[in-house]
């Protein structure tokens, strides 16, 4: 074990942290984690800034990528096809095996949203299970025995449903995990680990490696994801043939003014924008509740509905 890296050894550690992992881990965390702590600053700083003189400080300068058009790399197909996706927690076995296995017509959804996101624990037991989870359904030997309801849950054969992974926000750290006694990131983490085992069971098996990115605000912040798939590309020496592609997830106000500048950060990364909608009202709210001219409807008609 790495004397700078410091983690509670539970159950699963044993299987994902090997000496590889940990020199992988810390790769990333010395290339990004200044960045992110100045990312998390300047999101006070925006926030502060708008407060005081208005939305329209979150405008970007006028440029070709945002007045004109063109486009993300092609897409994979998986990406293109339309259908069901469903999404549940990443760190609950049985959850994870119904999600990917037939409904009861018979038929699998086209894609499963893995979250260790808004729907998981934000724990370190948490990651290390949404970790173990995705490593071994890509391989479909996930199971799960549910003792106390005498039931066994096992993924059933044929074709899986497309992974969209979607990782711990750049906002959060994993206090349990310490590289130099200070708390690691946990979009590093969970990151490290999905690209890690997973992801390379995935490009192993000739598929793509997708992510959902969350909770973003900025260009910056974007570019910390692409460098981060930049460096996994040459640490893990994965190979030219690989598909690594990322989805930003529209969930800020910023972001609604800099999407396309966001979006043509990821480079060969970026595979388009979804758009949000809890998480977009919140920040909506966060950036003018303290402007007396903007205008919000009353809360409870603000429902699925209606948006």
């Amino acid at each position: 074990m790495n004397s700078r890296l410091l983690f509670p050894n539970i159950e699963g550690t044993e299987v994902l942290f090997t000496d590889e992992f940990q020199e992988y881990l810390l790769s990333l965390h010395d290339l990004l984690s200044d960045r992110i702590l100045e990312a998390r600053k300047e999101r006070i700083r925006t926030v502060e800034m708008v407060h005081k003189n208005g939305i329209h400080v979150l405008e970007l300068p006028i440029s070709e990528i945002n007045t004109t058009d063109w486009q993300v790399n092609p897409v994979p197909d998986d990406l293109k096809q339309p259908g069901i996706e469903i999404s549940g927690p990443a760190g609950i076995a049985s959850m994870f095996i119904n999600a990917v296995n037939p409904g009861p017509e018979g038929e699998r959804a086209a894609g499963y949203l893995d979250d260790d996101e808004d729907s998981g624990g934000h724990s370190f037991t948490d990651t290390v299970n949404s970790a173990l989870n995705r490593m071994y359904s890509v391989t479909g030997s996930l199971r799960f025995e549910d003792i106390s309801r005498d039931r066994v849950y096992e993924i059933e054969p044929g074709p899986l449903p497309f992974f969209m992974h979607r990782e711990r926000g750049l906002h959060l750290d994993e206090a349990d995990v310490t590289i130099d006694g200070k708390p690691i990131s946990a979009t590093i983490l969970s990151t490290a680990l999905t690209l890690f085992h997973a992801g390379k069971e995935q490009i192993n098996l000739n598929q793509g490696v997708y992510f959902y990115l969350p909770k973003l605000e900025s260009v910056e912040e974007t570019s910390i994801y692409h460098d981060m798939f930049e460096a996994s590309w040459e640490l893990l020496k994965l190979p030219q043939n690989a598909i690594i592609k990322a989805i930003i997830l529209v969930e800020s106000l910023p972001t609604v003014f800099r999407m396309e500048n966001m979006l043509n950060a990821l480079g060969p990364y970026g595979a388009g924008l979804n758009a949000a909608r809890w998480d977009l009202k919140a920040s909506i709210l966060e950036y003018i509740m303290a402007d007396d001219k903007s205008v919000w409807p009353d809360r409870f008609e603000v429902d699925v509905k209606t948006t």
